[in-house]
């Protein structure tokens, strides 16, 4: 069964750098052959790596699976980016 706080339960896994599998997605903000970004229940969530592709999308459940080569994930605080502001993010 699922509920909204499954929605919020926050995972990745990660095989071989090729697949990657993540919980906890509330949004997708952008994405690309080279950088995905998503809205996680954990803050903003950058991938990036080479060849990227999403192979599942489901925002409802809060899942995204993509393949492709993956060189760094790294997260940011969504509240230091409202702090800063336009340009303050712009020059980071």
């Amino acid at each position: 069964m699922n509920t909204a706080n499954d929605k919020k339960i926050h995972e990745i896994s990660l095989s071989v750098r090729k697949h990657m599998e993540i919980t906890g997605v509330l949004d997708v903000v952008s994405f690309d052959e080279l950088a995905v970004v998503l809205d996680t229940s954990c803050g903003e969530m950058t991938i990036e790596g080479k060849d990227i592709k999403i192979s599942v999308l489901d925002t409802d459940r809060g899942i995204v699976s993509l393949d492709g080569k993956v060189d760094a994930v790294y997260y940011s605080d969504p509240d230091e980016n409202k702090k800063r502001g336009l340009f303050g993010r712009l020059l980071k």
